[in-house]
This record gives C-alpha cells, structure tokens and sequence, in this order.
C-alpha cells in the first residue's frame, strides 16, 4: 500500500493542486507566444507551420521549470514550493536551451511538415506510402529523443553534443519504456485533438482551453515518470535518488571503456552508459 502511495500516479492526483500551478504557467507563457506567432503568420500572409510554430522558440525558455517540478514531484517525490523551484530552474538553464528550443522547434516543425506533405502523397503512389513510412519511424526516434533531452539537460552537467548523442543512444538502450512513452503521449494527444474536432461554438473554446492548461503537464508528467528510470539507470542518479538497477558499473565495464577512442563525459558500453574513465584519468 505504501508503494502505491508513493508512485508517480498516486502522486499525480495527491498533489494535483501544486502540479497544476506549474502546468498553468507553462501553458499560459506557450498560449501567449503561439498566439503571437499565429498572429503574425496572419498578418503577414506566410500563414504556415514554419511561422505558426515560431512561439515554441521563445516558449520553450521555460520548460525547464516544468521539467523539474516533475522530476521533483514524480521521480523524487520531494514536494518543494512549485513557484519557486519552476523559475530558479528556467534561470539556471535559459541560456543552454536558447540552443534546444531552436532544435525543439526545428524537430517539431520538419516533422509535421514531412507527415502532412508525405502524408498527403502516400495517397497517390508506392512510393510516397514507402517515404511516408521511413519518415514516421524517423519523426518517432526524434521524438523520443526530445523525450530525454530536457530532462537530462536540467539534470546533468553535458556538453551539446554529449546531450544530443546521450538521447539517441537512450532511444535504443530502452526501447520498451520508449514505446510506452510515446504511445501515452500520442494517446493524450488524440485525445486532445478529438475533443477539439467534434465540439464547435463556446464548448470548443471551453474544450481548447483545458486542453491548453492540461496537456502539457499531462504529457510531460507521464513521459517522464515512464522514462526516468533508464535514465538513471544509464547516464546516473538524480539528485537524492538512487535508482533501483541491476547495471550498476562494474570493473569489467571500466575496463573495456578504457579502450573506446572517446573524450566525451559519457561512453556506452556492455549495454549501458557509463562516466568516461580515461577523461578521469586526465583530470
């Protein structure tokens, strides 16, 4: 009984409350800057999801403070005041994901540009069906790697380029948990999108505006309570939380990482992420 009381989902509905202050702020700052890119596609006639998208730029500056309040909440179980520990976190990590905002747009946008245009054309021939087909396995591995770039870039001192290599090798290391993730978050999603389809007048807007105070706290609460543990489990423990695994670096594991060729933070070997024990070394 204890255990379910302390599981992410228990937790979820117990401190709801404090949760959904920091749902709403996000939500309110991605409302405002979306509205202002749709806004200005309008205006200016380049009515598009290049332009349309542009407030995911700006927006995403604060997703680090809704990434910690989860991890704290569901991975970490401690409670800390929402408010606060929402933007010490945007200002402790704005000026790394002023880069990964611009890669968040970019994923996003070529993605959803590439299904519709693919999409539409796998109606005409084989060949757009087949295109289409690569294009979706390739949009689902970028996904889920933007799955654990936010919360090990909150969680970990990593290069760029240890970050982005660090969430395409976790994309495979975990693929179960992986493929969890991405059907709850795609399952949200539809869920979202039908609401808005088949409700029309006052009770769409009714409906669009819970769907914008509710989906991304939902989507990144799940996504992240259902991956968390590979994380620990490969790259290291959160902060107070040690990670119940059986892959624990052993000294076979740093003996064979002390032959990869590599100066970077992290090495995947023996199945696992492991700290580079050569870059120890040099240190």
């Amino acid at each position: 009984m204890d255990k379910f009381k302390n599981s992410s989902f228990a937790v979820f509905f117990r401190k709801f409350p404090s949760l959904i202050v920091a749902g709403l702020i996000y939500s309110a700052i991605l409302a405002f800057f979306m509205s202002l890119s749709i806004l200005i596609g309008r205006l200016t006639g380049f009515y598009n999801i290049i332009v349309c998208s542009l407030g995911l730029i700006p927006a995403n500056l604060f997703l680090p403070g809704l990434v910690m309040v989860v991890r704290k909440y569901a991975v970490e179980k401690e409670f800390v005041p929402v408010v606060k520990l929402f933007f010490s976190a945007v200002r402790a990590n704005i000026k790394q994901f002023i880069f990964h905002s611009f890669m968040i747009y970019f994923v996003i946008t070529c993605s959803t540009f590439a299904i519709i245009y693919y999409g539409l054309g796998a109606f005409a021939g084989a060949v757009f069906s087949m295109v289409f087909i690569i294009y979706l396995l390739f949009v689902m591995i970028l996904t889920i790697a933007l799955f654990y770039l936010p919360l090990m870039a909150v969680t970990y001192e990593l290069r760029f380029r240890d970050l982005y290599k660090n969430a395409m090798i976790l994309v495979f290391a975990a693929l179960l948990r992986n493929l969890a993730a991405l059907g709850y978050a795609l399952a949200i999603s539809a869920a979202a999108f039908l609401a808005f389809l088949y409700t029309d007048g006052v009770v769409r807007y009714i409906v669009l505006g819970i769907i914008t105070a509710l989906c991304p706290l939902l989507i990144n609460y799940g996504v992240i309570s259902i991956i968390a543990r590979s994380v620990q489990d490969n790259v290291g423990p959160f902060v107070g939380v040690e990670p119940v695994s059986k892959n624990k670096t052993t000294d076979e594991d740093k003996e064979a990482a002390m032959h990869v060729d590599s100066d970077d933070d992290y090495v995947f070997v023996n199945g696992k992420m492991i700290k580079n024990p050569n870059k120890e070394a040099k240190q």
